[in-house]
């Protein structure tokens, strides 16, 4: 799943588009497997690393936790892929772990 995240990464980032990860918020604290909380903290790695790399070349990368089972509302997808100043950042959707998550 990391490497299918990357790839599609790459493919915006190459395409000159925004990309927006969606993440379960609880694995993203370790509160699930360890292979779900791996796979979480990953994908935060994987943007911080593009952005990082990115940054100065444009490259726009956000990260969106949410609740299990729910999706992320198409403004906050939207606001994370248009504000240019909102790189780099984790967009804590979650009712339960508000303010838990500090980029």
């Amino acid at each position: 799943q990391l490497h299918e995240a990357f790839v599609v990464v790459r493919s915006a980032i190459e395409a000159g588009e925004p990309a927006v990860i969606v993440v379960n918020a609880p694995d993203l604290l370790g509160q699930g497997s360890l292979e779900d909380a791996a796979l979480a903290t990953g994908l935060v790695g994987l943007m911080r690393a593009t952005t990082f790399e990115g940054g100065s070349k444009g490259w726009h990368v956000n990260v969106v936790a949410i609740d299990p089972g729910t999706d992320p509302p198409a403004a906050v997808l939207q606001a994370a892929r248009e504000i240019a100043s909102l790189k780099g950042q984790v967009l804590n959707l979650s009712a339960g772990q508000v303010g838990k998550v500090i980029p």
